[in-house]
């Protein structure tokens, strides 16, 4: 028979220690909600009243079985309250106060950061659902944007990625529903797509009444994608004439889709295309921008499926493409108007008719990755002739090295992809950097003091003031660089070396280890210039190093050069 484990008293084996741990870990999971759904209220502004009656319709909702629902409210007077939200008919908030959090800022992203850690850790669920309730205006419109806190005056910028910071820090969620206007865009949709699967919202204003919660908490359980396709009916059906929100005979111009994320890249990468290629007709667009359906305040937001619809309908380009992948990312769209409209989908694309909107808000809509597809430069073509010169480059570095002169230069942001012209005495270039680089370097080769003046240009020839400066001369001495060095990846090592020999006679690389054994003899010719480059993934045995230090000898003309490096791959 196996002996018993031996353990000191009082304590428990390792093994059943460990299985004990294995137990609570699925007892935890077993007894986690189905759904957690938390509720960011920012109801410090006008919207307070409003706040109040929305928790109420959710205490009188029938719950599913097995929902968590926490509401984080901030208002004017009382402060910030927390709520497990129960059901009871009570004219009045009767739910347990979880947290009084006294006076704070729900325009600071810093808090709703801190709500999604504290909710979704206190209250574990298979799925998970953030509701961000407030004023809000997509990502340009100031001062909203969303959740402004009236008494300090701050608000949660999108374009400038704090609403993307203060999601990241709880798990991806389930599905985002934005009760606040004008939130379900492409732009939007891209610029979150890492922190949640489904976002729902309105692509239009959405009245003080906000979402239904008498109609959607009941609703809140099982499979998301078939939840959150529910959630955009419900939401126009509340408009209605004659309903709850509208008791009225006229229509509200009301419109909401459910949006999955998972094809947002796909795209964002045909929409560059689609951007490009419609470049040569963009004197056609005017036509049909004319005749697509506006939404947001400023009616500068068109619906992204019927300009692609009708781009298609027109000849200009084959946008199926686009409308293939749209197809597949919205699970659900509704709307109701006063009039008939076809091809509408509930999501919106900024597209702006008129010059005056594009240059209001170009400079933030840029600051989003979604802006370097060339949609605006696109538009900026389709609006006509565009006689404003991009901003100058900025110098970040300059430095002599070799008989070289490197220059770091931060780009001008702008609509168009820009190009770069330098010129210093007789010589004379154009720089390509990839397109909406944020930053980019250019050299060339001087053997005198001198200055040079560097230009950006756009897609309409414009060109900029001048970036000037001057540079100095000073004869290198012979020299033998290794980057990096230490060396953690042989792809990306590389000698440079100068000499004041210029010759195009075999150069002789040499390696020995610290014992003075050499390890390799590499014979190879350079071009006759200088300063001369090799990587170093292309020695012979290099590849084959065990990490250690190193003696490089290099062998150019009648220069000896030698440099110790470090292999640590």
């Amino acid at each position: 028979m196996p002996s018993s484990p031996i353990c000191k008293k009082g304590q428990m084996p390792k093994a059943l220690l460990l299985l004990a741990i294995l137990l609570i870990l699925g007892a935890s999971s077993l007894f986690a909600t189905d759904w957690t759904v938390l509720v960011y209220m920012a109801a410090d502004n006008d919207l307070s009243s409003f706040a109040v009656e929305d928790i109420i319709q959710m205490e009188r909702a029938i719950q599913a079985k097995d929902l968590k629902l926490v509401v984080q409210v901030d208002l004017p007077v009382s402060g910030a309250t927390r709520y497990l939200i129960k059901e009871n008919q009570s004219p009045w908030i009767a739910s347990t106060a979880i947290q009084e959090l006294g006076t704070i800022d729900s325009g600071d992203p810093g808090e709703l950061k801190n709500f999604i850690r504290w909710g979704f850790a206190r209250y574990p669920s298979q799925h998970k659902m953030l509701i961000i309730w407030s004023h809000a205006d997509s990502w340009y419109k100031n001062p909203k944007y969303i959740a402004p806190d009236q008494g300090t005056g701050n608000i949660i910028g999108v374009a400038n990625g704090e609403l993307a910071s203060a999601l990241s820090a709880g798990p991806k969620l389930d599905i985002l529903l934005f009760d606040a206007c004008s939130m379900q865009s492409i732009e939007i949709v891209h610029t979150l797509r890492h922190y949640a699967d489904i976002i729902v919202g309105s692509a239009d204003q959405v009245p003080v009444q906000g979402f239904p919660y008498s109609e959607i908490v009941p609703v809140l359980a099982g499979d998301p994608e078939l939840l959150a396709a529910k959630l955009p009916k419900l939401y126009t059906d509340s408009y209605l004439p004659g309903s709850a929100n509208n008791p009225s005979i006229y229509h509200y111009t009301t419109t909401c889709s459910a949006v999955k994320t998972d094809k947002a890249d796909d795209f964002y990468q045909a929409f560059k295309d689609f951007s490009r290629a419609l470049r040569p007709v963009a004197g056609d667009l005017a036509a049909i921008r004319e005749e697509l359906f506006e939404m947001n305040s400023g009616y500068a937001d068109v619906d992204i499926t019927q300009f692609l619809t009708r781009i298609h309908e027109a000849g200009l380009i084959d946008s199926s493409p686009l409308l293939t992948l749209l197809k597949e990312m919205i699970l659900a769209s509704s709307y109701t108007l006063a009039w008939p409209e076809s091809n509408l989908s509930s999501l919106a694309l900024w597209y702006p008719d008129i010059r005056y909107n594009l240059d209001a808000a170009w400079k933030t809509y840029m600051k989003m990755e979604f802006g370097k597809t060339g949609w605006l430069s696109l538009v900026n073509l389709a609006l006509g002739e565009d006689i404003t010169p991009p901003a100058r480059p900025e110098l970040i570095r300059q430095f002599a090295r070799f008989g070289k002169l490197y220059l770091q230069l931060k780009a001008p942001v702008d609509v168009d992809s820009l190009y770069y012209r330098l010129e210093s005495g007789e010589l004379n270039f154009e720089i390509y950097p990839r397109a909406y680089a944020e930053e980019f370097e250019l050299s060339f080769d001087f053997a005198a003091n001198g200055s040079y003046k560097i230009y950006a240009i756009d897609r309409s020839n414009n060109v900029s003031s001048a970036l000037a400066g001057d540079y100095s001369y000073e004869s290198p001495e012979p020299a033998l660089l290794i980057y990096p060095n230490p060396i953690r990846d042989l792809r990306l090592a590389f000698l440079e070396w100068y000499s004041e020999e210029r010759s195009d006679k075999s150069v002789s690389l040499k390696l020995y280890n610290i014992k003075g054994q050499r390890l390799i003899n590499y014979h190879f010719n350079v071009p006759s210039q200088s300063p001369g480059m090799l990587k170093l993934d292309l020695v012979p045995g290099f590849d084959k190093l065990a990490q250690g230090i190193y003696l490089l000898e290099l062998n150019s003309g009648s220069k000896k050069m030698r440099k110790k490096l470090t292999i640590l791959y």
